[in-house]
C-alpha cells in the first residue's frame, strides 16, 4: 500500500494530483482506463523506492484488467466450444478458429489454443475467476492455472474449486494455485487410478531449443521407469566408450552416445520415407565466399538457426553437396516451373528446401512433414493450376485442410519473393513469406564501426588452392551446374 506521507518530491500529475495519491487510489480501486491513463503518465525513475513498488503493483492489477478484456473480446471471435463429437485425427480441423486467432495475434498455434480454453471455461464455468481477474485481484497466470486443473470438470464441480481456492488466490504464486487447485479437484472429482496413470504418462515428450551460440539443448519428459532405461542405457554406452588417453568426460560419453545412437537409428531402411527420401537430412547453408574462405558470414543450420562460419565449413567438407542458386538482394530460392501433377523428385526438393515450414502464417510444422499443394488447383485446362514452384507450397496436414474444407482463401502474389495473402472466413489478410536461406549481409554504408573496428575482422587462412577435397568438390559443383 503506498504511504500518503512518503514524499513526492512536490510532483504533480497533468491534472495536478500527487504521484503518491494516483498510485494509492489505484491499489483499492476498481481499474480503469482513467486510472490506468494517470499510471501512465507517471514516471518510475523519479518516484521515491517505495511508491516505485506501488506502482509496479498497481499497473499488475491493472494488467490483470486488461487481460479480461482481451479474453471477452477472444471469446466473441471464438464462439462456444465445438459440439461436434470427438474426432481422434488431429488434422480433421474440428476447431478451426484456432488459426484467426493464432495469425491475427502472431502467436503459436499451441499458445492460441491455450487462450481459447481459458476463455471458454471462464465464460461457461468459472465466471468468480473471471471477475476476480477483472478486479486485478488475481493475474492471467493465476486464471489460468485454475482453469487447466478444471478443464476435465462439470460446471457444478468447477464451481466447487472455485469456491475453495480462490479464496487464498491472491496470496499464492501460479504455481502454488495450480498444485492446490489440482490437490481439490481430485478430492471433488476423483479421476480413476488408471486415468490419472495414463493422464501423467501423456505429459512425456522431447523438445529442443537453442541456448544462442552453437548448442543446443535437447530434453525429454519420460515416465520415471523409462527415464531410468534410458540413462543407464546412456551410461553403459559412455563407460564402454573408452579408450587410451580419453579426455573426455562422463557426461561427454552419455552426449556422443546418445549422438551415435541416433546415426545409426536413421540407417534403418524401416523409417517411413518423406518427399521420396529415405532419411532425413541435416541441412547447412552456407554462402561461397564463406565456403572458399574469402569471408565469414554465419551459415544456417536449418531447423535451429545461424552457426558460425567455422563450423559451418567444418560441416560442409563432410558433407554431399546440392547447389541452390538464390536471388542476391533477397536471398530467396529462385524459381523455375514444371507441367505434371505429381511433382518430380528434384521439384519436391526444391520445394521443401525453399519453404522449410508450412506455409500457413505463423505455423513452424518443418517442410519435410508437410504436403506439397497447389495453391491453384490443377487441372488439365488451360485455366488450371500448373505444377510448378510458383504454383506448389509446403502445407502441413491440418492447414492444408483448413484451406480445402473451412473457407480459407490463399492466392501466390505476382512477381518475385513467393508470398502468398491468406484470407480468414471473417474477412481479415494475413501474409506469408518464405524464410531467406541466409540473412543477407548489411551494407558497409549501414555500420559505423568504433575506432576499434575501424578495419575489418580477416577471414580465416585460405588453404592452398587445390589442396582440399572441400575446393576441389566446390570446383566440380560449379563446373557442371
Amino acid at each position: 500500500m503506498a504511504d500518503a506521507e512518503q514524499s513526492d518530491f512536490g510532483l504533480t500529475t497533468a491534472d495536478g494530483a500527487s504521484p503518491s495519491a494516483v498510485i494509492a487510489a489505484a491499489l483499492v480501486d476498481a481499474p480503469s482506463a482513467g486510472t490506468l491513463g494517470a499510471l501512465g503518465s507517471l514516471d518510475p525513475l523519479s518516484l521515491p523506492a517505495g511508491l516505485q513498488v506501488d506502482l509496479l503493483v498497481a499497473l499488475d492489477r491493472h494488467a490483470s484488467w486488461v487481460s479480461a478484456l482481451r479474453l471477452r473480446a477472444l471469446a466473441a471471435v471464438v464462439g462456444e466450444e465445438p459440439t461436434d463429437e470427438f474426432i481422434e485425427d488431429p488434422f480433421m480441423v474440428v476447431d478451426p478458429v484456432r488459426e484467426e486467432v493464432s495469425t491475427a495475434l502472431r502467436v503459436s498455434n499451441f499458445a492460441a489454443d491455450q487462450s481459447i480454453a481459458l476463455t471458454r471455461n471462464l465464460q461457461s464455468k468459472l465466471r468468480r475467476t473471471e471477475e476476480l481477474l477483472a478486479a486485478g485481484e488475481i493475474s492471467y497466470a493465476h486464471a489460468a492455472a485454475i482453469s487447466d486443473e478444471c478443464g476435465r470438470l462439470s460446471i457444478s464441480e468447477a464451481a466447487q474449486v472455485e469456491q475453495v481456492v480462490l479464496k487464498c488466490a491472491a496470496s499464492k504464486t501460479p504455481g502454488q494455485l495450480r498444485r492446490h487447485a489440482r490437490r481439490v479437484a481430485a478430492r471433488i472429482a476423483p479421476l480413476p487410478i488408471a486415468d490419472e496413470v495414463e493422464a501423467e504418462f501423456a505429459k512425456r515428450e522431447v523438445r529442443m531449443f537453442s541456448d544462442g551460440g552453437v548448442m543446443a539443448t535437447i530434453e525429454a519428459v519420460l515416465p520415471a521407469p523409462d527415464a531410468i532405461a534410458v540413462w543407464n542405457a546412456l551410461t553403459a554406452c559412455g563407460l564402454a566408450d573408452t579408450h587410451p588417453h580419453d579426455a573426455r568426460t562422463l557426461a561427454h560419453k552419455r552426449a556422443d552416445a546418445l549422438t551415435a545412437w541416433a546415426h545409426r537409428a536413421a540407417e534403418d531402411p524401416k523409417l517411413p520415407t518423406h518427399h521420396g527420401r529415405k532419411r532425413l537430412e541435416t541441412q547447412v547453408v552456407v554462402d561461397l565466399p564463406t565456403l572458399l574462405c574469402l569471408a565469414n558470414h554465419p551459415g544456417e543450420l536449418v531447423g535451429f538457426g545461424p552457426i558460425p562460419s567455422s563450423l559451418a565449413r567444418q560441416l560442409a567438407a563432410d558433407s554431399k553437396w546440392r547447389r541452390l542458386v538464390t536471388d542476391p538482394a533477397t536471398g530467396h530460392l529462385l524459381d523455375f516451373g514444371r507441367r505434371t501433377y505429381v511433382p518430380p523428385m528434384a521439384l519436391r526438393e526444391y520445394i521443401v528446401a525453399r519453404d522449410r515450414t508450412c506455409r500457413f502464417p505463423g505455423c513452424s510444422q518443418p517442410a519435410f512433414r508437410t504436403d506439397l499443394d497447389h495453391t491453384v488447383a490443377f487441372t488439365e485446362e488451360a485455366s488450371g493450376g500448373s505444377t510448378a514452384a510458383a504454383n506448389l507450397h509446403c502445407l502441413c496436414r491440418r492447414h492444408h485442410k483448413l484451406k480445402t474444407h473451412h473457407s480459407w482463401q490463399v492466392v501466390a502474389d505476382a512477381g518475385p519473393g513467393d508470398c502468398l495473402t491468406w484470407t480468414s472466413p471473417r474477412g481479415k489478410t494475413y501474409k506469408s513469406h518464405p524464410p531467406s536461406q541466409l540473412e543477407q549481409p548489411p551494407e558497409p554504408s549501414q555500420l559505423e564501426q568504433p575506432p576499434e573496428l575501424a578495419s575489418p575482422p580477416q577471414p580465416d587462412a585460405l588453404p592452398v588452392a587445390g589442396s582440399t577435397d572441400l575446393e576441389r568438390e566446390l570446383r566440380e559443383l560449379l563446373t557442371h551446374a
